[in-house]
């Protein structure tokens, strides 16, 4: 079975997603997929907030439900349309603008008087036309070019005019429709045999008496009429900024066509014709609603122009967005070697990349962000499961260093703390020391069949083993026939000194009770000596570098061994040291005179617990 190093596959796995992340950048799927789908509800979400005011400059003299109901149904004869300009051009409006289609001849009366209304200086008519998929620009132009276009019907021009002859009066409507249908952007020019400026720009055009024109910068392209520009995108759409601050007021139609004097707030203003009537196939969904009229879009470009309020692509933006990812794949990658303080730093640097995604819409700029934050993403999800592959090998190599001698509470605990690999390193600890012997063991095994020594032992040192862990205890080795354990590592215990006595009398009580299992198998009565004393000592993962095991080493358990052995001489099962002797409360303790241990110089005042009778 192959095994991979999870620090190697870890790099790998970043490698990929940010190279993947890399190609939505620079090589972007169709709008018609899925992605496309999610990029439109991103720029949806992101559109700054923006609370909206009444913005007199812009009018729209909308055919709503209510002029309907009083004028008849729609399509109205064009004598009655040709009145509603009639009737509008009394206020002395600035520029009026249809964003209505007369594709179609009527009747001559009926042509006639309409022709002369909107060829008035200060009417500008709609085109609309169809666009191939793709981008199709003029020779020397960014514009794209149709393959047809609807218009004015040629009974609407007077008999002397050509439709080819008026651009400068007339302004396309074409919607620009996104992978999900919804109208977020269009083409300030499209051209067919002539270009012809989108409705907004047509108004400004003939308002201004300037021809529009495009300047083309380092940063992107500007379109611009006089003075009122806007920014175009890579593409050379120009985003609608739905999120302009002005509404506009709306005058209906029946109420002008029924009116005896000028009205006030048209005069002076850019008036749009549009329609709000449910029906009338003008009601188109946009990022702030799923049933806008489409007038709005018209007067929503129109004002934000007068104000020069930008939105479009930012510029750079893929360069932008191959840095931050490159950027997001580098702090993924510093985070398997990072301790917590710099993973701080790393996690606040991805945090900052994603503030750094949401702040072009601030500035009047639009930025996908969605490769940025797929990496993000990736990166968060893989620093996870790092962490939690960390978790989990840190707590197998626990259990590994602990298992076989620590009891399951004091692992469990262990595990929950999540114990670093720092701390298995060798360092100072108060302890209690626990050494414990079978005596006569040499004449034991000369008597016995290794089997029957095995199953002896085997006994002896699981009951023994049960006893240490019940009392909290770390069980250190097995020394052929000796068993040392301690308490107060790994994790510190207040009461150890109390712990170690306490088992030191339950062995004692557990070997009472083989007597008779002994006696069954017809084998020898066993005894152990037993030594114990607290104080400090070296505790930790120690050894040889072939092989290490963590233990414990110094004064404390050179002594415990030594008392272990002067119980012969004592003629006592259990003797405690004199740093023990001290801490166990009065009562606890028998103490011996003052008695001579070898390795010691001075004599020194041990005892036996008291319950050791």
């Amino acid at each position: 079975m192959i095994s991979i190093n999870p620090r190697y596959l870890y790099t790998a796995v970043i490698v990929v997603a940010a190279a993947l992340m890399l190609v939505l950048v620079w090589h972007t799927p169709g709008e018609g997929t899925l992605y496309g789908r999610l990029q439109g509800l991103v720029y949806d979400a992101t559109l700054p907030a923006a609370s909206k005011s009444i913005d007199p400059r812009v009018v729209i003299v909308d055919i709503d439900e209510g002029s309907l109901a009083a004028e008849g149904r729609w399509p109205w004869h064009r004598s009655r349309v040709a009145k509603l300009l009639e009737q509008l051009q009394l206020s002395n409006p600035a520029v009026v603008g249809l964003d209505i289609l007369f594709p179609e001849p009527s009747r001559a009366s009926g042509d006639a008087l309409l022709a002369e209304q909107i060829h008035r200086p200060n009417v500008v008519t709609a085109v609309t036309f169809a666009l191939d998929a793709g981008f199709y620009p003029q020779p020397g132009s960014p514009w794209p070019q149709a393959r047809e276009m609807a218009g004015l019907a040629a009974s609407l021009y007077p008999p002397m005019d050509s439709p080819s002859q008026h651009p400068g009066h007339q302004g396309h409507i074409t919607p620009l429709y996104d992978a999900d249908h919804v109208i977020r952007r269009l083409y300030p020019m499209i051209c067919f045999d002539l270009c012809y400026p989108t409705l907004a720009f047509a108004m400004l055009a003939n308002w201004s008496s300037t021809q529009p024109v495009i300047t083309t910068g380092p940063a992107g392209n500007t379109f611009c009429v006089g003075a009122f520009c806007q920014r175009t995108n890579r593409d050379g759409s120009l985003s609608i900024p739905f999120h302009f601050s002005g509404s506009f007021p709306s005058v209906s139609a029946t109420r002008i066509l029924s009116a005896t004097e000028p009205l006030a707030e048209l005069e002076g203003a850019m008036v749009l014709v549009g329609t709000s009537a449910v029906g009338l196939g003008d009601r188109v969904a946009t990022p702030v609603s799923a049933n806008t009229p489409g007038v709005q879009l018209h007067a929503l470009v129109l004002a934000a122009s007068l104000d020069n309020f930008h939105w479009s692509q930012l510029p750079y933006a893929n360069a932008l967005c191959s840095a931050l990812i490159v950027l997001t794949a580098l702090l993924a990658l510093l985070w398997l070697k990072a301790g917590l303080t710099i993973k701080i730093g790393l996690a606040s640097g991805a945090t900052a990349i994603l503030a750094l995604t949401l702040l072009p819409p601030y500035g009047g700029y639009w930025l996908n962000p969605l490769p940025v934050w797929g990496s993000l993403l990736a990166a968060a999800l893989l620093a996870t499961v790092w962490e939690v592959y960390q978790v989990q090998s840190q707590r197998r190599k626990i259990y590994r260093a602990f298992a076989a001698y620590v009891p399951p509470v004091v692992l469990r605990t262990l595990v929950k703390q999540n114990l670093g690999p720092d701390q298995l390193d060798a360092q100072r600890a108060d302890v209690t020391v626990f050494f414990a012997d079978i005596q006569g063991f040499t004449s034991l095994s000369e008597q016995l069949e290794p089997e029957q020594l095995v199953e002896i032992t085997s006994h002896l040192f699981s009951d023994i083993t049960e006893e240490i862990h019940r009392h909290k205890g770390t069980l250190d080795k097995f020394m052929g026939d000796a068993v040392m354990a301690f308490w107060g590592a790994p994790l510190p215990q207040k009461n150890h000194p109390e712990l170690a006595v306490d088992c030191a009398l339950a062995v004692k009580r557990k070997l009472a009770a083989m007597k008779d299992w002994l006696a069954e198998r017809g084998y020898p009565e066993i005894r152990m000596t037993m030594g114990l004393e607290s104080g400090l000592v070296t505790v930790g993962n120690l050894g040889s570098r072939q092989r290490r095991a963590y233990t414990i080493m110094g004064k404390t358990v050179n002594l415990a061994s030594h008392l272990q052995q002067q119980c012969k001489l004592v003629k006592k099962d259990i003797l405690c040291g004199p740093e023990l002797c001290r801490r166990l409360t009065e009562g606890k303790i028998n103490l011996l005179p003052a008695t001579e241990i070898r390795g010691i110089e001075d004599k020194q005042v041990i005892g036996w617990p008291t319950d050791d009778l």
